[in-house]
């Protein structure tokens, strides 16, 4: 069985008010430059490097550690000088509707990381809080107007996006497939990724200020106390209708790694 334990990070910055979100919520998915160097030392402890989903053979039994960057802030310049010191590569989604705004990249940014190797995918258009509360046309026109705008930016396809607010249903996963997202990226720690059409859709733990190396270091290592749970959760489900979690309080991995990202 293949297990992809993905990590799901957004700011990383000293000074909060300089790059991403400035509402309160978002305040508790910044990490300070010494706690992320922390948290890349316990993951390079490990053993396992960082890898792309669009690298990975999913027909294969195996584990993989990817690390992904939500909303597009303008920090991502910062992970990005951290990660290449260490030859990594991670997936950066991009809420494209806040490309130039004050603390979010700009196009320029955004050229430079996938310049130097990493993915760079969509994260919606506006970012609703809830899009799974979203109607299937508004989430289509989310996906395909973001990812419009970053295959224009980068000459490339536009395959890899994350879920605003993490949660999924059978409708985000419609919107998905109808958009040409091949890799999708929700908030919720499962360790096996699910193929749902032709999109595989990969759990994350998104990770706190407050999260402690230990859990990094145990997520890393594939160990996720609530991922047979969400798996006995889900299996009653079609591949091809997979799932919304049933409530954050079942799939949550601790009060420090969140599922529902509603920032």
């Amino acid at each position: 069985m293949i297990k992809t334990a993905c990590l799901g990070y957004h700011e990383v910055t000293d000074n909060v008010f300089e790059s991403g979100f400035q509402r309160p919520l978002a305040m508790r998915y910044k990490h300070t430059t010494a706690a992320f160097r922390d948290h890349l030392d316990t993951i390079a402890a490990n053993g396992r490097r960082p890898e792309l989903v669009t690298n990975i053979d999913f027909s294969r039994p195996s584990t993989h550690l990817l690390l992904t960057f939500d909303d597009g802030g303008k920090s991502a310049l910062y992970v990005n000088e951290e990660l290449c010191k260490r030859g990594w590569r991670a997936h950066f989604l991009i809420t494209t509707e806040l490309i130039g705004q004050r603390t979010f990249l700009d196009k320029q940014g955004i050229r430079l990381l996938r310049q130097c190797g990493h993915i760079v995918g969509s994260h919606s258009h506006t970012h609703p809080d809830i899009f799974s509360d979203q109607t299937l046309q508004s989430m289509i026109w989310q996906w395909r107007t973001s990812c419009d705008i970053l295959s224009q930016l980068l000459g490339e396809p536009c395959t890899v996006a994350s879920v605003p607010g993490g949660d999924i249903s059978q409708m985000v996963l419609s919107s998905a497939l109808a958009s040409d997202i091949r890799y999708l990226f929700t908030s919720e720690p499962w360790l096996n990724p699910r193929r749902v059409g032709d999109c595989w859709v990969l759990g994350r733990a998104a990770v706190k200020a407050n999260t402690s190396t230990a859990r990094v270091r145990a997520y890393c290592a594939g160990k996720n106390r609530h991922s047979d749970q969400a798996a006995r959760v889900t299996s009653t489900l079609p591949d091809t209708t997979r799932p919304r979690s049933p409530h954050c309080s079942i799939l949550s991995f601790s009060a420090s790694f969140c599922v529902r990202d509603v920032r």
